[in-house]
């Protein structure tokens, strides 16, 4: 469920930066892209209430959500209204996430310096430089007006998006994931208010989780000195035209293994590749799919590689096969033999 918003909650915290305006309706614009800057502050800033939609793969999930900025803290909760009982509920950087059919509880903490959080700088330069953004003009949506703007992938390595963007509050009421004009996935807003507040109790669960399985999800270590950085080593020699890698960390699995977690990104997309000991689970070796996102696994050695993100597939083919050891590392590793 969480998928639902955050092709919203990525992308627009990709592109925040202050701009400055320029432009001339349906070119490559920076008024285009100030009003996604705008967008990006709205969905982190606004008050806002409402019932969105996600179609995907055929299907679609209907949700509520309420959300507010209050004491210098972001908060959400979003509740399922179709399909399997859900409800996430989300206090600046803590998640609790409520299964009740499988009487379960997971509960995540991301520290200030998250795989994502460090990604916001991002320029327009950079936005720009893999995209052509376009001021497609107005139309209505939920019974607003908005400003309709399209991000088209100037290459093959990243697919386009299409949102609608509320006039009024600079809220995104609609966002399409497009693959040559092709509609992959749908958010939208069937219904939404902005409310001047909302109360305490409005993020308060509405299960009883007494009696619940509680599982604590660890932190991605990332980190901050050479001298803190893990033993083994992993780059990406060859990235698809536009990524760059934004962070690199360490979840500890067991005493004995970990699991090596990289971000890329070109300022809208994000992929993330994993690298952990083979055998952990099922290997996965070559591509697969679903809806809109793609992985592809390889194993090297005695390493299993699994790159996946909502991008072509042949973007998580290009990371997958060109991360490699460093020769710190592999020099390191040959000379205790």
């Amino acid at each position: 469920m969480t998928r639902a918003l955050t092709a919203f909650l990525v992308l627009f915290g990709l592109i925040a930066p202050a701009l400055a305006a320029s432009p001339k309706k349906g070119d490559d614009s920076a008024q285009a892209i100030d009003l996604l800057s705008q967008a990006s502050d709205a969905v982190r800033r606004e008050t806002y209430s409402g019932v969105i939609v996600y179609l995907r793969h055929g299907d679609a999930d209907t949700l509520k959500i309420v959300h507010r900025y209050h004491d210098h803290m972001e908060e959400e909760r979003l509740v399922s209204l179709s399909g399997q009982a859900r409800e996430i509920i989300r206090k600046g950087d803590k998640v609790t996430s409520i299964l009740p059919d499988h009487k379960l509880v997971l509960v995540s903490e991301h520290p200030p310096k998250s795989l994502l959080g460090s990604v916001s700088h991002f320029s327009p330069k950079q936005l720009r430089a893999n995209y052509k953004v376009l001021d497609l003009g107005t139309t209505r949506t939920a019974g607003r007006d908005c400003h309709v703007i399209a991000i088209q992938p100037r290459d093959k390595y990243r697919y386009g998006y299409k949102m609608l963007i509320d006039s009024k509050t600079e809220l995104p009421l609609k966002l399409d994931l497009l693959d040559h004009g092709k509609r992959l996935e749908q958010m939208m807003f069937t219904d939404v208010s902005f409310p001047k507040t909302i109360s305490d109790s409005e993020f308060v669960p509405s299960y009883d989780v007494r009696g619940f399985r509680i599982v604590r999800h660890q932190a991605v270590h990332v980190a901050e000195s050479p001298s803190d950085e893990p033993e083994e080593q992993w780059k990406a020699t060859d990235l698809p035209p536009g990524f760059k890698l934004a962070e690199d960390g360490v979840r500890q699995l067991t005493p004995n293994a970990s699991v090596r977690q990289m971000l890329f990104t070109d300022g809208v997309a994000t992929v993330s590749a994993f690298i952990a000991p083979a055998g952990l689970r099922a290997p996965l070796k070559g591509a697969t799919r679903m809806g809109a996102v793609n992985a592809y696994g390889d194993i090297v050695g005695n390493t299993q590689i699994t790159v996946v993100g909502e991008v072509p597939a042949i973007t998580a083919r290009r990371i997958a096969e060109n991360l490699v050891q460093t020769k710190k590392a592999a020099a390191k590793a040959s000379s205790s033999h």
